[in-house]
């Protein structure tokens, strides 16, 4: 099957349901859309550390930190509440927060949406504050236990310092005096190294980075507009639910698509188009009955739906004919035309298959009339026919197109 069958058999011939799948998701985004007011974004600056970040890395870890901090549910939950807004904390945290580091500095720029612009501003001001404070004070605990353990280990060494002390007082003995000062010696330095330490811990943390708010009121603005990226993805996904809906019931419900496609299955040529010149088809078909040595030309449709195409092809060349000539042989219910002879090729006529007479029998021939899309299932059923009466196939005639909205056969 190549390229342009699969288009055709696809996509041209399930066209009407295709664009019923595309339509439906984009209307209902769209009054989706409308029906919803553009929200408001509020943001709050926040320099995170003193100097410039040293690493691209380093500048993404801080942003990363953060929004990792504003979307911790206890915190967002108590920002909510000071703010004096009702929320769903879970989604608000994945929708509505969103932080952004700008270029590679150390300022990252914190932003809260919501449809109320007022709200945005509150809530965003309350959580840039708790945030910062969470930076500042979060690593607190941790100072305060090691300078609580090393202002232990300091009162002890000095205690059991001066203990020794104490011992050396009451002692003549040299050796033991001698003992005893090299004792109060290791004690007066280790008390000098706990004691360094916890001036190095108490410096380092008067000069660790501070996060500050850079300024006190959140810039609001309204977010811009996503009506375009919305119904873009409504778009393709009703492009997509058309195309698995059309390949789905070409699948269940195959068909043959394009006269070219039907010509090649019959083995056959293409004659010509019902809307052509009447004399041109006329005597085209005649020339192709007497390369085959025909005497009648039966028109037969592929289909039910190409019954009117070929009486309206009998009719016509009814209208061209010099001595026409009735049939005989009584019609059927579902005749389709009279015989008629033509001008020029007295001996070639054309008629229905309902009125073939005895005489045309073993030497007719068939025509048929397809508008280039039939279903395979009626397409055995013509090949049935075609099989029982033993006619050649002499060619096809391409009817006119089917109607694109008209009902599904």
């Amino acid at each position: 099957m190549t390229l342009e069958e699969m288009f055709r058999r696809i996509v041209r011939a399930h066209l009407a349901l295709i664009l019923v799948c595309v339509l439906i998701p984009v209307a209902g985004a769209a009054i989706l859309i409308a029906g919803r007011p553009d929200p408001s974004v509020a943001s709050i600056r926040l320099q995170v550390i003193a100097g410039s970040p040293k690493s691209a890395t380093e500048a993404e870890g801080m942003n990363s930190r953060v929004l990792a901090v504003a979307t911790t549910p206890s915190l967002l939950g108590a920002a909510l509440q000071a703010a004096n807004v009702q929320r769903d904390v879970d989604t608000y945290a994945a929708t509505n927060i969103a932080a952004q580091r700008i270029g590679g500095s150390s300022i990252v720029e914190l932003s809260v949406s919501d449809n109320d612009p007022l709200a945005a501003g509150r809530i965003v001001g309350e959580l840039a504050t708790r945030v910062a404070l969470f930076m500042n004070q979060g690593g607190q605990a941790t100072f305060r236990s090691t300078l609580a353990d090393l202002t232990r280990q300091i009162d002890d060494a000095t205690a059991r310092r001066d203990k020794l002390i104490t011992q050396l007082r009451g002692i003549a003995d040299v050796t033991a005096r001698s003992d005893l000062g090299v004792q109060i010696q290791s004690a007066n330095q280790l008390l000098s190294e706990l004691s360094g330490q916890r001036a190095t811990l108490i410096a380092n943390d008067a000069a660790r980075d501070q996060a500050v708010l850079v300024s006190n009121q959140p810039d609001i603005r309204r977010a811009s507009s996503t009506i375009l990226p919305q119904l873009a993805l409504a778009l393709l996904l009703g492009l997509v639910l058309g195309l698995t809906a059309a390949t789905v019931l070409e699948t269940f419900r195959p068909r043959v698509n394009g006269i070219r496609a039907l010509a090649r299955l019959l083995q056959a040529p293409v004659l010509g188009t019902s809307t052509e010149e009447i004399d041109s088809l006329r005597n085209t078909m005649a020339l192709a009955a007497r390369r085959q040595g025909v005497d009648a030309v039966v028109l037969m449709g592929a289909d039910s739906d190409d019954a009117d195409t070929v009486s309206k092809l009998l009719f016509s060349l009814s209208g061209r004919t010099h001595a026409p000539k009735q049939s005989k042989q009584p019609a059927g219910p579902d005749d389709t035309g009279p015989v008629f002879e033509l001008d020029g090729f007295t001996d070639v006529r054309f008629t229905g298959l309902s009125a073939v007479t005895p005489q045309d029998e073993m030497t007719a021939g068939v025509v048929v009339v397809s508008t280039g899309t039939v279903l395979l299932r009626r397409l055995d059923d013509l090949d049935d026919v075609l099989k029982a009466v033993r006619w050649p196939v002499l060619g096809l005639v391409h009817g006119p197109a089917p109607r694109r909205f008209g009902r599904l056969r």
